[in-house]
């Protein structure tokens, strides 16, 4: 009898012109939390694909329990007791949980045929009661938050009876709290003899849930260390091939003039009494548990939303804020938190997500201009260090921490003054949050002014030379950045004390 109940030994995966795994190796126990880490394109996408039958593997072999396995199809790993949940849950947002948790293994009749709704919807309500939820199974998939439908994906797996189960960044688009919750259920998964394979960015993921960490980089296995073991440092070696010495770069921006303020903004059931200044040249830290407003005030400077009171002023001038095109020409550009949904248009190529905003001034009598389009893109694409092999690859076969880039990229091509850029370095890696990094603060030494939304408490104090702390739709406190402490910024973002600003 094998000691690893899964066992994968030099697999290597070519796709055309790309070797996606190069002669990788994987253990993982009976009952182990096992966190696989590396950087966007490492890798690891593949990996679960050729664990759970998507891909077949051009060389190396597979054992489930000392056995040598082949699967052709996804069916086929199910059937060994083998499940993934992934970052973008894929679901089915119009059918009920209930349909959603039993998709593709319905419960049947073996004389009528008839689907035996009864026993499914009961099955399921018993599966989340188990998992700590009082989810109903029979509301529709869509109208349940990100950390319900990870549950709801994780009941999917248990109905399957998966004994492996993996899990692709599942804490990426969840708060504190709602992460703390998967920490639980994911132990008490691990509890009931289930094996986890955990991918995250996060080392406090790995903290709290692993006793291993495996690491790929470059789609080879780099190697595999008890998570006492091993040191930050050592790890992020391992992950990006170099030490990172400085994640945070040396300020050289210059602060200058007031470029924005806003006086009073209000929103009703969202935001109220806002005002805050931002100068040329700044990076202003906007920060606050999740649900605080932050996002719901830079849409409204954006003109995705409207304010029911307040003003906003633009280089000493009132600015009327009536949509994004609006924004735009007043010189303000957004970066939206989700940038497969609402930030960039996966099945169109790099140089035309860059040029997007731009195609008015890339045209001429209504012919689009495809030399200057493809200059500009390159351009751009070049100053963000996109890698890619040409303009003309899809956004979507980029790594996470690339398409960010192309992202950012996209803003520079309109004349802006300001940038606000929605949780920036969300679902990346330590390399590409470095390199993101640098482009924020180059972009602020160009004198744009900067409003970085942020939940990371280390960005924020790393990035910002103030910092706005939101509770409840309000700033509780205005914090240059020598006085920003975590400790001062948590009691702040708790409190319901407001404070005057610091201007």
């Amino acid at each position: 009898m094998s000691d690893y109940v899964l066992e994968l030994k030099g697999i290597t995966k070519e796709f055309p012109g790309v070797k996606a795994l190069d002669n990788v190796h994987f253990k993982l126990k009976a009952g182990e939390i096992h966190a696989l880490m590396g950087e966007n394109g490492a890798g690891k996408s593949t990996f679960i694909k050729v664990i759970t039958g998507v891909h077949s593997p051009n060389e190396g072999d597979m054992f489930l329990n000392g056995e040598k396995v082949q699967f052709t199809n996804p069916k086929d790993a199910q059937k060994k007791g083998i499940a993934a949940i992934y970052q973008h849950v894929t679901n089915y947002p119009d059918l009920s949980v209930t349909e959603n948790i039993f998709m593709g293994h319905e419960k049947i009749h073996k004389l009528t045929k008839r689907l035996l709704w009864k026993e499914m919807h009961s099955e399921a309500r018993a599966i989340l009661e188990d998992l700590g939820s009082s989810i109903d199974p029979k509301v529709e998939m869509g109208s349940l938050s990100v950390a319900q439908q990870q549950i709801v994906e994780i009941a999917k797996a248990i109905s399957t009876n998966a004994k492996i189960i993996i899990m692709d960044e599942p804490t990426a688009a969840l708060t504190a709290r709602e992460s703390e919750e998967l920490y639980k259920i994911t132990e008490s998964l691990r509890d009931q003899g289930a094996s986890i394979i955990f991918i995250s960015h996060r080392f406090e993921d790995m903290y709290r849930l692993a006793s291993q960490v495996t690491v790929f980089r470059d789609s080879k296995y780099i190697g595999s260390w008890g998570v006492n073991e091993i040191t930050n440092d050592l790890l992020i070696v391992a992950m990006v091939g170099r030490e990172i010495t400085q994640v945070y770069p040396h300020k050289n921006n210059e602060i200058s003039e007031k470029l924005l303020e806003v006086k009073n903004l209000g929103k009703m059931g969202y935001y109220a009494d806002i005002s805050f200044t931002l100068h040329k040249g700044e990076i202003l830290g906007l920060t606050g548990l999740v649900g605080a407003g932050r996002t719901e005030v830079c849409q409204s400077l954006f003109g995705i939303t409207s304010f029911d009171q307040g003003e906003v002023f633009l280089k000493g001038e009132k600015i009327d804020l009536k949509n994004p095109k609006a924004a735009m020409n007043l010189g303000i550009g957004y970066l939206p938190e989700d940038r497969q949904l609402q930030g960039l248009v996966l099945d169109w190529g790099i140089g035309r997500n860059i040029t997007l905003p731009a195609l008015k001034e890339l045209s001429s009598k209504g012919w689009l201009n495809d030399q200057k389009e493809s200059l500009l893109a390159k351009k751009l694409a070049e100053k963000v260090n996109v890698k890619a092999n040409s303009i003309f690859d899809l956004v979507s076969s980029l790594s996470g921490g690339n398409q960010q880039k192309v992202a950012v990229a996209k803003l520079l091509t309109a004349d802006l003054d300001i940038i606000i850029l929605d949780e920036p370095t969300k679902g990346v890696d330590v390399g590409a949050k470095s390199a993101i990094y640098e482009i924020i603060n180059d972009l602020a030494a160009q004198g744009y002014g900067i409003i970085m939304i942020s939940s990371e408490m280390p960005e924020i104090l790393g990035m910002s030379d103030r910092i706005v702390v939101m509770r409840e739709g309000r700033i509780t406190k205005v914090l240059n950045k020598q006085d920003a402490t975590q400790e001062v910024i948590l009691e702040a973002a708790m409190s319901e004390k407001i404070e005057e600003e610091i201007s």
